[in-house]
């Protein structure tokens, strides 16, 4: 089921990349390639209003079947689009839209359904899993849509993605899904979740709950920040050190990020709160680090960074997994998952847009015009790539004040299992 899934979101990240460069070669404009996470976001966020009160009125099974259909449909017919004549924009960004708003349905039921399938003891160790593939997939999904293009097009690329939404539904369906599993969760709870819940409400729910509410904080700046990292990075190392360095640097990402998914294994239920305070305030000052030059030409100690920074990821991300798996109620999670990745995909909407207009719009007017002081341009540095550098050393104090800030009340709240 994880492998089918797992393989689905890679095909989807892989075509998206893709149908981003075919936009960008097509228009020869940078927002033509940012069209396609737009339009993805705003999918999402419009299906979840939409589904957001039904979906644990539905049978899961059938939702993520229907999911996957509804993803390779779309997809297989932009390809044939594409193979039979030149598409414009809108019908491109329409598909891509369909097919967003069955990923924003199949990654709410699966996410939902996760503490449902796994025992307690075994649940540390799935939300790893769920959530450290969302990571690998996002830092693999660049160089095999590059590969997939250049090699069969994009209507090969479409056809890919097609395909691996098949395998998923096909796995779905071999998977043998106990009577209980399979039922509406509202007809399996009661009355308990009989009220319905759209984006705003679940979002007005989830921060009025004292332990909620600092996990859906802190939840949505990680995001945020994980998201910025995503486009900054290597257009920072691409500027100022060439591609050869961006090859060596993700591929010590990719061992730094396979060495944190064991270590993440490995860490007991009584201490992911720790571990997840511990890697969040070394990435902050890892990332803060990064906007200075000194940091950029030691390089023994920048790729040792980038290694530790990757490695924090899926520890992060599996801590947070599990965190919400345990805290909100198996009954409730359909619909108040609904605003939890709806404030997710909010902040990473805001990430993308606010990435490149802070290092393009702000940061490099601000040092062409020589309004900052010559000692701290000589600290911050001021070569190709250094406002991208410097956007990246403020995500680490947008990541480190929150984190201040709610230290305390992440600290004081305690592990029970959730019922």
């Amino acid at each position: 089921m994880w492998a089918g899934q797992l393989l689905s979101n890679l095909g989807t990240q892989v075509s998206l990349y893709g149908l981003g460069l075919w936009l960008f070669q097509q228009h020869g404009q940078l927002s033509a390639f940012a069209a396609v996470a737009v339009v993805v976001q705003l999918a999402k966020l419009a299906s979840l209003s939409l589904m957001g009160r039904q979906l644990d009125r539905w049978p899961p099974r059938r939702v993520m079947l229907a999911a996957n259909g509804l993803g390779s449909t779309c997809t297989l017919g932009l390809a044939f689009t594409l193979m039979m004549r030149p598409a414009t924009l809108s019908p491109v960004l329409l598909c891509i839209g369909l097919a967003a708003a069955a990923e924003a349905a199949l990654v709410v039921t699966w996410s939902s359904q996760l503490a449902r399938f796994v025992s307690t003891e075994q649940l540390g160790a799935a939300s790893g899993l769920f959530a450290g593939s969302d990571g690998a997939v996002v830092m693999a999904a660049p160089l095999l849509g590059a590969v997939l293009a250049a090699t069969a097009g994009l209507p090969g690329v479409l056809v890919t993605d097609s395909l691996t939404s098949l395998i998923a539904a096909a796995c779905t369906l071999l998977v043998a899904w106990p009577q209980s599993l399979s039922a509406p969760l509202t007809k399996a709870a009661g009355h308990e979740a009989s009220y319905q819940l759209g984006v705003r409400h679940a979002l007005s729910r989830l921060w009025s709950n004292r332990r909620w509410r600092p996990l859906l904080q802190i939840n949505s700046v990680v995001v945020g920040v994980f998201a910025a990292i995503e486009i900054a990075f290597p257009a920072w190392v691409v500027a100022a050190s060439g591609s050869q360095r961006l090859i060596l640097a993700l591929a010590l990402a990719g061992l730094g990020y396979a060495g944190g998914l064991w270590l993440w294994a490995r860490v007991p239920r009584c201490h992911w709160l720790d571990w997840l305070r511990i890697v969040l305030l070394l990435q902050a000052v890892l990332l803060t680090g990064a906007g200075l030059v000194c940091f950029q030409q030691w390089q023994g100690v920048w790729f040792l960074a980038v290694g530790l920074f990757a490695a924090a990821v899926p520890v992060a991300l599996g801590a947070l997994q599990s965190l919400w798996l345990c805290w909100v109620p198996l009954a409730l999670q359909p619909r108040l998952f609904v605003g939890r990745y709806g404030l997710e995909w909010i902040s990473r909407l805001v990430a993308l847009l606010g990435m490149s207009l802070l290092a393009d719009r702000v940061i490099a007017p601000l040092i062409r015009g020589g309004y900052w002081p010559a000692w701290l341009l000589d600290a911050l540095g001021r070569g190709p790539g250094r406002p991208t550098a410097m956007a990246i050393g403020l995500l680490g104090w947008v990541l480190l004040i929150p984190l201040w800030r709610l230290w305390r009340p992440l600290g004081r709240l305690h592990l029970d299992e959730n019922k």
